[in-house]
Parts: structure tokens; C-alpha cells; sequence
């Protein structure tokens, strides 16, 4: 099953619920939010983990959530983690340069407010990675694969994320074309 059809399957109706109180949306608004955030933060970690560097951050990332997807519902209510907040946070990392053009791809897609669309970003991500960390890579799980693997692995799901999410595709394709020519060491 593909990563972003995984990570969905733990945004249910209370999730949705959670988030559309959190954010102070009503549920549908919360739902086509979420149904743009998602592949752009699949985007944003295929594009981070074309760097060496940068997937061992998600690696470790990935590992430090990988208990998200035991109690999503719990996380939510929780808020954003403090390693994913904020312009040090992974979410500043992964995105980069793209951080506002994604927020604002978000608020496009759902209409909700830029503010609002970063916090659900942050809520959000927790859950990729930890989808992430209970992805099998043959025996091995993602703190074993090596970069190469996991970029190549993140860059496929992302161009399918890309295919099955028209309201965001170009904005993701522009996170992607970064990721296909960015120079591996």
C-alpha cells in the first residue's frame, strides 16, 4: 500500500474531528486540508532525503515517531511536537525555501488561513513519518535502509502522491524537481 494511502487510513472521522477543532475549521474544510497537506509533506520529505544529510534526518526522524500510528488521536490532541515546530523544526528543514509557497498551496487547495495551514502541516507530520517508520524496506526497517534507498523510495510514492492530488500536483511537482536535481554526495 502506498505510504500517503497508509498515512490517510489513520486520519479517520475523530481525527478529521480533532483537527477541524483544533485548527477551528469545520470538518470538510478540515478534510480537503488534510487531503492537500498530505502528499506535499510526502513531497517535502522526497525532496529533503535527496541529501545524504537530509535522509538521515528523516531516518532518525521517522524513528522518533514511529509510535504516532499507536494513538494518533492522542498526538492530535497533543499539538504539534517541538522537534517539528518552528523554522529549526524538521517541518523548516524538509521544506525549506518551500515552507510558505506550501503553506500557501494548503490555504489555496482548502482555503484555510496560512497560519492554520502551518499548524495542520506540523500536526500532519508526526503521522508521514511515523507511516514512514512502519514501512518495511525488504527486512529492514527505515533506520537501516541507506540514503539512497530512502530517496528513492520517498521520490516514488511523492510522484504518485503527485498523480492521485490534482489540486496540489504543480506545487508538488515543483518540490520534486528540486529533489530530482539535487546532487547526491
Amino acid at each position: 500500500m502506498a505510504l500517503l494511502d497508509n498515512a490517510q487510513q489513520y486520519i479517520g472521522q475523530n481525527e478529521v474531528g480533532q483537527i477541524s477543532q483544533q485548527l477551528g475549521i469545520n470538518p470538510a474544510v478540515a478534510r480537503t486540508a488534510i487531503a492537500a497537506a498530505l502528499p506535499l509533506i510526502l513531497g517535502g520529505l522526497a525532496r529533503h532525503a535527496s541529501s545524504p544529510t537530509g535522509a538521515d534526518a528523516i531516518k532518525q526522524a521517522a524513528s522518533a515517531h514511529s509510535n504516532v500510528t499507536d494513538n494518533v488521536g492522542r498526538i492530535l490532541q497533543a499539538g504539534p511536537p517541538a522537534d517539528v515546530a518552528g523554522t529549526g523544526g524538521l517541518l523548516g528543514r524538509v521544506f525549506g525555501q518551500h515552507t510558505d509557497a506550501v503553506q500557501q498551496g494548503v490555504q489555496q487547495a482548502s482555503g484555510i488561513e496560512s497560519e492554520k495551514a502551518r499548524k495542520l502541516l506540523m500536526l500532519l507530520s508526526p503521522v508521514v513519518l511515523g507511516v514512514l517508520a512502519r514501512r518495511q524496506f525488504g527486512n529492514q526497517d527505515v533506520s537501516q535502509v541507506d540514503a539512497g534507498q530512502l530517496a528513492g523510495a520517498l521520490q516514488q510514492e511523492a510522484q504518485n502522491a503527485q498523480r492521485q492530488s490534482p489540486n496540489v500536483g504543480s506545487l508538488l511537482g515543483s518540490l520534486l524537481s528540486g529533489a530530482q536535481s539535487s546532487p547526491r554526495a
